[in-house]
Protein backbone atom coordinates (compact mmCIF):
# COMPACT_ATOMS: atom_id res chain seq x y z
CA UNK A 1 0.00 0.00 0.00
CA UNK A 2 0.92 3.50 -0.93
CA UNK A 3 2.64 5.27 2.06
CA UNK A 4 0.72 8.27 1.27
CA UNK A 5 -2.31 6.58 1.55
CA UNK A 6 -1.45 4.96 5.05
CA UNK A 7 -0.67 8.05 6.44
CA UNK A 8 -4.16 9.86 5.06
CA UNK A 9 -6.05 6.67 6.70
CA UNK A 10 -4.15 7.58 10.15
CA UNK A 11 -4.82 10.86 9.83
CA UNK A 12 -8.48 10.40 8.72
CA UNK A 13 -9.13 7.57 11.45
CA UNK A 14 -9.14 10.15 14.27
CA UNK A 15 -10.73 12.97 12.42
CA UNK A 16 -13.74 10.90 11.65
CA UNK A 17 -14.09 9.79 15.12
CA UNK A 18 -13.71 13.21 16.45
CA UNK A 19 -16.26 14.56 14.05
CA UNK A 20 -18.32 11.36 14.50
CA UNK A 21 -18.36 12.69 18.32
CA UNK A 22 -19.30 16.55 17.83
CA UNK A 23 -22.05 15.28 15.60
CA UNK A 24 -23.40 13.00 18.34
CA UNK A 25 -22.37 15.72 21.18
CA UNK A 26 -24.60 18.52 18.68
CA UNK A 27 -27.68 15.55 18.91
CA UNK A 28 -27.78 15.26 21.90
CA UNK A 29 -27.05 19.09 22.70
CA UNK A 30 -30.09 19.75 20.84
CA UNK A 31 -32.18 17.33 22.62
CA UNK A 32 -31.23 18.26 25.60
CA UNK A 33 -32.21 22.35 25.12
CA UNK A 34 -35.73 21.38 23.60
CA UNK A 35 -36.05 19.56 26.82
CA UNK A 36 -34.95 22.24 28.77
CA UNK A 37 -37.45 25.05 27.22
CA UNK A 38 -40.39 22.86 27.38
CA UNK A 39 -39.86 21.81 31.25
CA UNK A 40 -40.31 25.27 32.82
CA UNK A 41 -43.83 25.73 30.77
CA UNK A 42 -44.98 21.97 32.22
CA UNK A 43 -43.96 22.94 35.81
CA UNK A 44 -46.16 26.42 34.94
CA UNK A 45 -48.74 24.28 34.37
CA UNK A 46 -48.31 21.93 37.34
CA UNK A 47 -48.35 24.76 39.42
CA UNK A 48 -51.03 26.78 37.67
CA UNK A 49 -53.62 23.52 38.47
CA UNK A 50 -52.64 22.88 41.81
CA UNK A 51 -53.24 26.25 42.40
CA UNK A 52 -56.25 26.48 41.25
CA UNK A 53 -57.14 22.97 43.08
CA UNK A 54 -56.32 24.43 46.73
CA UNK A 55 -58.08 27.78 45.56
CA UNK A 56 -61.31 25.70 44.97
CA UNK A 57 -60.77 24.08 47.80
CA UNK A 58 -60.34 27.28 49.99
CA UNK A 59 -63.49 28.78 48.51
CA UNK A 60 -65.60 25.65 49.06
CA UNK A 61 -64.69 25.70 52.87
CA UNK A 62 -65.07 29.70 52.46
CA UNK A 63 -68.53 29.18 51.16
CA UNK A 64 -69.28 26.36 53.99
CA UNK A 65 -68.40 28.73 56.50
CA UNK A 66 -70.05 31.77 55.39
CA UNK A 67 -73.18 29.46 55.22
CA UNK A 68 -72.39 28.07 59.23
CA UNK A 69 -71.88 31.65 59.92
CA UNK A 70 -75.48 32.85 58.19
CA UNK A 71 -77.73 30.01 59.83
CA UNK A 72 -75.97 30.99 63.58
CA UNK A 73 -77.01 34.80 62.96
CA UNK A 74 -79.99 33.80 61.52
CA UNK A 75 -80.87 31.78 64.45
CA UNK A 76 -80.33 34.77 67.29
CA UNK A 77 -83.79 35.70 68.47
CA UNK A 78 -82.46 39.25 68.19
CA UNK A 79 -82.42 41.40 65.33
CA UNK A 80 -78.44 42.02 64.24
CA UNK A 81 -77.72 44.91 62.18
CA UNK A 82 -74.43 45.90 60.44
CA UNK A 83 -73.61 49.10 58.88
CA UNK A 84 -70.30 49.40 57.12
CA UNK A 85 -67.80 51.78 56.68
CA UNK A 86 -69.11 52.42 53.51
CA UNK A 87 -72.28 53.44 55.33
CA UNK A 88 -74.17 50.66 53.87
CA UNK A 89 -76.21 47.91 55.40
CA UNK A 90 -73.63 44.70 55.30
CA UNK A 91 -76.48 42.50 57.11
CA UNK A 92 -79.56 42.15 58.71
CA UNK A 93 -80.39 38.86 60.10
CA UNK A 94 -83.68 37.26 59.65
CA UNK A 95 -85.10 38.14 63.49
CA UNK A 96 -84.10 41.78 62.57
CA UNK A 97 -86.13 41.68 58.92
CA UNK A 98 -89.22 40.43 61.03
CA UNK A 99 -89.08 42.90 63.34
CA UNK A 100 -88.43 45.97 61.16
CA UNK A 101 -90.76 44.34 58.90
CA UNK A 102 -88.51 44.77 55.92
CA UNK A 103 -87.11 42.48 52.69
CA UNK A 104 -83.95 40.10 52.71
CA UNK A 105 -83.43 42.56 49.47
CA UNK A 106 -82.32 45.56 51.24
CA UNK A 107 -79.05 44.17 52.24
CA UNK A 108 -76.32 46.22 50.53
CA UNK A 109 -78.37 49.70 50.11
CA UNK A 110 -77.58 52.77 51.77
CA UNK A 111 -78.05 52.67 56.08
CA UNK A 112 -79.42 55.86 56.02
CA UNK A 113 -82.24 55.04 53.28
CA UNK A 114 -82.89 51.45 55.11
CA UNK A 115 -83.33 52.97 58.48
CA UNK A 116 -85.19 55.66 57.68
CA UNK A 117 -88.70 54.99 59.12
CA UNK A 118 -86.29 53.60 61.90
CA UNK A 119 -84.91 56.71 63.62
CA UNK A 120 -84.31 55.02 67.17
CA UNK A 121 -81.67 52.68 64.95
CA UNK A 122 -80.26 55.51 63.60
CA UNK A 123 -79.57 57.27 66.94
CA UNK A 124 -78.07 53.70 68.16
CA UNK A 125 -75.31 53.89 65.51
CA UNK A 126 -74.43 57.41 66.15
CA UNK A 127 -74.40 55.77 70.40
CA UNK A 128 -70.51 54.61 71.28
CA UNK A 129 -70.63 51.09 72.32
CA UNK A 130 -71.84 50.65 75.94
CA UNK A 131 -74.78 48.49 78.02
CA UNK A 132 -78.08 47.84 76.75
CA UNK A 133 -80.56 50.12 77.43
CA UNK A 134 -84.51 50.39 76.55
CA UNK A 135 -86.32 52.66 74.78
CA UNK A 136 -89.98 53.77 73.21
CA UNK A 137 -90.57 53.58 69.30
CA UNK A 138 -93.50 53.03 66.86
CA UNK A 139 -96.05 52.20 70.06
CA UNK A 140 -93.48 49.20 70.90
CA UNK A 141 -90.74 49.00 73.65
CA UNK A 142 -86.95 48.10 72.63
CA UNK A 143 -83.82 46.90 74.21
CA UNK A 144 -81.00 48.18 71.71
CA UNK A 145 -77.21 47.46 72.18
CA UNK A 146 -74.45 49.42 70.21
CA UNK A 147 -71.51 46.15 70.27
CA UNK A 148 -68.14 47.02 70.63
CA UNK A 149 -66.30 46.21 66.82
CA UNK A 150 -63.23 47.06 65.01
CA UNK A 151 -63.48 50.20 63.37
CA UNK A 152 -62.81 48.96 59.79
CA UNK A 153 -65.75 46.46 59.88
CA UNK A 154 -68.41 49.05 60.83
CA UNK A 155 -71.40 49.32 63.16
CA UNK A 156 -73.36 46.62 64.78
CA UNK A 157 -76.63 47.54 66.74
CA UNK A 158 -78.17 44.33 68.68
CA UNK A 159 -82.24 45.17 69.38
CA UNK A 160 -85.46 43.23 70.25
CA UNK A 161 -88.89 43.60 71.04
CA UNK A 162 -89.21 43.60 75.06
CA UNK A 163 -93.05 45.02 75.19
CA UNK A 164 -94.48 41.76 76.13
CA UNK A 165 -91.68 41.05 78.38
CA UNK A 166 -92.16 44.75 79.76
CA UNK A 167 -96.30 43.96 80.30
CA UNK A 168 -95.41 40.79 81.69
CA UNK A 169 -93.26 42.16 84.31
CA UNK A 170 -95.40 45.23 85.27
CA UNK A 171 -98.41 42.66 85.63
CA UNK A 172 -96.37 41.04 88.27
CA UNK A 173 -95.35 43.70 89.87
CA UNK A 174 -98.96 45.24 89.66
CA UNK A 175 -100.16 42.30 91.14
CA UNK A 176 -97.93 41.79 94.32
CA UNK A 177 -98.64 45.42 94.99
CA UNK A 178 -102.52 45.13 94.18
CA UNK A 179 -102.32 41.64 97.05
CA UNK A 180 -100.30 43.31 99.28
CA UNK A 181 -102.69 46.99 99.07
CA UNK A 182 -105.64 44.46 99.45
CA UNK A 183 -104.75 43.06 102.76
CA UNK A 184 -104.84 46.78 104.40
CA UNK A 185 -107.79 47.85 102.87
CA UNK A 186 -109.65 44.53 103.69
CA UNK A 187 -109.32 45.09 107.43
CA UNK A 188 -109.90 49.09 107.21
CA UNK A 189 -112.95 47.92 105.31
CA UNK A 190 -114.25 45.69 107.89
CA UNK A 191 -113.59 48.66 110.48
CA UNK A 192 -115.39 51.70 108.66
CA UNK A 193 -118.46 49.29 107.73
CA UNK A 194 -119.44 48.31 111.39
CA UNK A 195 -118.68 52.10 112.33
CA UNK A 196 -120.80 52.79 109.09
CA UNK A 197 -123.61 50.77 110.71
CA UNK A 198 -123.94 52.18 113.56
CA UNK A 199 -124.20 55.82 111.75
CA UNK A 200 -126.88 54.69 109.49
CA UNK A 201 -128.98 53.66 111.94
CA UNK A 202 -128.61 56.79 114.54
CA UNK A 203 -129.65 58.71 110.96
CA UNK A 204 -133.01 56.78 110.33
CA UNK A 205 -133.26 56.93 114.06
CA UNK A 206 -132.96 61.30 113.39
CA UNK A 207 -135.28 61.05 110.92
CA UNK A 208 -138.10 58.50 112.67
CA UNK A 209 -137.96 61.57 115.47
CA UNK A 210 -138.57 64.04 112.93
CA UNK A 211 -134.95 65.58 112.76
CA UNK A 212 -135.56 65.35 108.79
CA UNK A 213 -132.46 67.94 107.61
CA UNK A 214 -129.61 66.71 109.97
CA UNK A 215 -131.21 62.77 109.02
CA UNK A 216 -130.75 63.46 105.31
CA UNK A 217 -127.30 64.97 105.54
CA UNK A 218 -126.24 61.67 107.60
CA UNK A 219 -127.68 59.59 105.82
CA UNK A 220 -126.33 61.37 102.15
CA UNK A 221 -122.55 60.94 104.20
CA UNK A 222 -123.12 57.67 105.34
CA UNK A 223 -124.01 56.41 101.65
CA UNK A 224 -121.46 57.95 100.39
CA UNK A 225 -118.70 56.01 102.63
CA UNK A 226 -120.57 53.00 102.21
CA UNK A 227 -119.97 53.31 98.01
CA UNK A 228 -116.20 53.89 98.76
CA UNK A 229 -116.21 51.16 101.40
CA UNK A 230 -117.52 48.87 98.78
CA UNK A 231 -115.10 50.01 96.31
CA UNK A 232 -112.44 48.57 99.28
CA UNK A 233 -113.79 45.61 99.43
CA UNK A 234 -114.06 45.03 95.66
CA UNK A 235 -110.24 45.92 95.59
CA UNK A 236 -109.38 43.94 98.66
CA UNK A 237 -111.24 40.34 96.94
CA UNK A 238 -109.45 37.61 95.95
CA UNK A 239 -109.92 37.09 91.80
CA UNK A 240 -110.64 33.59 90.17
CA UNK A 241 -111.34 34.48 86.61
CA UNK A 242 -113.42 32.31 84.76
CA UNK A 243 -111.92 32.15 81.48
CA UNK A 244 -114.33 31.46 78.19
CA UNK A 245 -114.47 32.68 74.60
CA UNK A 246 -115.95 35.99 74.52
CA UNK A 247 -117.99 38.19 71.27
CA UNK A 248 -116.53 41.60 72.90
CA UNK A 249 -119.08 43.47 71.25
CA UNK A 250 -121.94 41.45 73.16
CA UNK A 251 -120.10 42.13 76.58
CA UNK A 252 -119.22 46.12 75.56
CA UNK A 253 -123.36 46.36 74.72
CA UNK A 254 -124.20 45.18 78.07
CA UNK A 255 -121.97 47.49 79.72
CA UNK A 256 -123.26 50.22 77.69
CA UNK A 257 -126.79 49.54 78.79
CA UNK A 258 -125.96 49.15 82.01
CA UNK A 259 -123.99 52.97 81.98
CA UNK A 260 -126.99 54.32 80.54
CA UNK A 261 -129.18 53.80 83.28
CA UNK A 262 -126.44 55.92 85.54
CA UNK A 263 -127.16 60.01 85.86
CA UNK A 264 -123.42 60.14 84.99
CA UNK A 265 -124.49 59.43 81.12
CA UNK A 266 -126.93 61.42 80.99
CA UNK A 267 -126.57 64.36 77.73
CA UNK A 268 -123.98 62.53 76.48
CA UNK A 269 -123.86 60.02 73.61
CA UNK A 270 -122.38 56.28 73.22
CA UNK A 271 -121.84 54.71 70.44
CA UNK A 272 -120.15 51.14 69.85
CA UNK A 273 -118.60 49.86 66.44
CA UNK A 274 -116.87 47.09 65.49
CA UNK A 275 -116.89 43.20 66.62
CA UNK A 276 -114.51 40.90 67.84
CA UNK A 277 -113.33 37.97 70.12
CA UNK A 278 -111.08 37.26 72.87
CA UNK A 279 -111.13 35.01 75.80
CA UNK A 280 -111.74 36.34 79.18
CA UNK A 281 -114.03 36.46 82.04
CA UNK A 282 -117.03 37.99 81.02
CA UNK A 283 -118.53 39.34 84.72
CA UNK A 284 -114.89 40.66 85.48
CA UNK A 285 -114.84 42.49 81.59
CA UNK A 286 -117.96 43.24 82.38
CA UNK A 287 -116.65 45.20 85.68
CA UNK A 288 -113.57 46.94 84.11
CA UNK A 289 -115.76 47.99 81.38
CA UNK A 290 -118.75 49.63 83.14
CA UNK A 291 -115.78 51.42 85.27
CA UNK A 292 -113.67 52.99 82.25
CA UNK A 293 -116.94 54.00 80.65
CA UNK A 294 -118.26 56.08 83.92
CA UNK A 295 -114.69 57.11 83.96
CA UNK A 296 -115.17 58.65 80.19
CA UNK A 297 -118.54 59.83 80.87
CA UNK A 298 -117.05 62.15 83.90
CA UNK A 299 -114.13 63.19 81.58
CA UNK A 300 -116.83 63.87 78.73
CA UNK A 301 -118.86 67.29 78.76
CA UNK A 302 -123.02 67.33 78.22
CA UNK A 303 -123.17 66.91 74.85
CA UNK A 304 -119.84 65.23 73.80
CA UNK A 305 -119.18 61.56 73.02
CA UNK A 306 -117.74 58.38 73.98
CA UNK A 307 -116.86 56.00 71.39
CA UNK A 308 -116.01 52.35 72.19
CA UNK A 309 -114.23 50.22 69.15
CA UNK A 310 -114.04 46.82 69.02
CA UNK A 311 -111.21 44.56 67.09
CA UNK A 312 -110.03 41.17 67.61
CA UNK A 313 -108.07 41.09 70.73
CA UNK A 314 -108.66 44.63 71.67
CA UNK A 315 -111.27 47.12 72.47
CA UNK A 316 -110.42 51.08 72.68
CA UNK A 317 -112.55 53.59 74.52
CA UNK A 318 -112.29 57.28 73.47
CA UNK A 319 -113.74 60.18 75.35
CA UNK A 320 -114.10 64.06 74.31
CA UNK A 321 -112.18 65.14 77.48
CA UNK A 322 -109.62 67.66 78.11
CA UNK A 323 -107.23 64.43 77.80
CA UNK A 324 -104.26 63.85 79.78
CA UNK A 325 -100.20 63.43 79.49
CA UNK A 326 -98.37 60.57 79.70
CA UNK A 327 -97.38 60.98 83.35
CA UNK A 328 -100.79 61.57 84.48
CA UNK A 329 -102.47 58.75 82.61
CA UNK A 330 -99.45 56.17 84.68
CA UNK A 331 -100.08 57.82 88.05
CA UNK A 332 -104.32 57.38 87.45
CA UNK A 333 -103.78 54.04 87.23
CA UNK A 334 -102.10 53.61 90.66
CA UNK A 335 -104.67 52.88 93.56
CA UNK A 336 -106.06 56.00 95.08
CA UNK A 337 -104.29 58.22 92.61
CA UNK A 338 -107.60 60.18 91.33
CA UNK A 339 -108.06 63.10 88.93
CA UNK A 340 -111.63 64.10 90.47
CA UNK A 341 -111.90 65.89 94.22
CA UNK A 342 -114.55 63.65 95.06
CA UNK A 343 -112.88 60.63 93.46
CA UNK A 344 -111.95 57.54 95.53
CA UNK A 345 -109.29 56.63 93.23
CA UNK A 346 -110.07 53.18 92.74
CA UNK A 347 -112.23 52.84 89.51
CA UNK A 348 -109.15 53.21 87.28
CA UNK A 349 -106.70 50.15 89.10
CA UNK A 350 -109.85 48.17 89.72
CA UNK A 351 -110.43 48.17 85.86
CA UNK A 352 -107.10 47.49 85.45
CA UNK A 353 -106.93 44.59 88.43
CA UNK A 354 -110.03 43.14 86.98
CA UNK A 355 -108.45 43.23 83.21
CA UNK A 356 -105.14 41.47 84.48
CA UNK A 357 -106.94 39.05 85.83
CA UNK A 358 -107.65 37.54 82.85
CA UNK A 359 -104.63 38.21 80.65
CA UNK A 360 -105.67 41.68 79.54
CA UNK A 361 -103.57 44.89 79.92
CA UNK A 362 -104.91 48.67 80.20
CA UNK A 363 -103.13 51.74 78.76
CA UNK A 364 -104.44 55.23 79.18
CA UNK A 365 -103.29 57.71 76.49
CA UNK A 366 -103.76 61.18 74.94
CA UNK A 367 -105.42 61.21 71.77
CA UNK A 368 -104.30 63.68 69.27
CA UNK A 369 -107.28 65.54 68.28
CA UNK A 370 -108.47 65.52 72.40
CA UNK A 371 -109.73 63.24 74.61
CA UNK A 372 -107.76 60.16 75.70
CA UNK A 373 -107.67 56.58 74.75
CA UNK A 374 -107.98 53.76 77.29
CA UNK A 375 -106.65 50.71 75.26
CA UNK A 376 -107.43 47.00 76.26
CA UNK A 377 -105.28 44.31 74.43
CA UNK A 378 -105.41 40.68 75.04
Amino acid sequence: MNPHALAWLALALPIGTVLGGLVVLLFRWARLRRRTAADPEALLLTAVSGSLRERGELAASLGELRTVHERLVDALPTGLLWVDQRQRLAALNRRGQELLGVKPGVVGLEAAFVLEPFPWLREALAHEPGPARSLGAGGRRWRIQRIEAPDRIGALVQFEDVTEAELAERRGQLRERFAELGEMTAGVAHQLKNGLAVLKAQGQLLQRTGHVAPAEAVLEETEDLERLVHRFLQWAKPLEPNAESLRLEEVVAQAVGELKRRPVSQGRTILCEGGGGAIGDPVLLHQALVNLLENACQATGIGGRVQVRVFEGRLEILDDGPGLSEDTAIRMLRPFESGRPDGTGLGLPLALKWLNAQGADLRLAPRPEGGTCADIRW
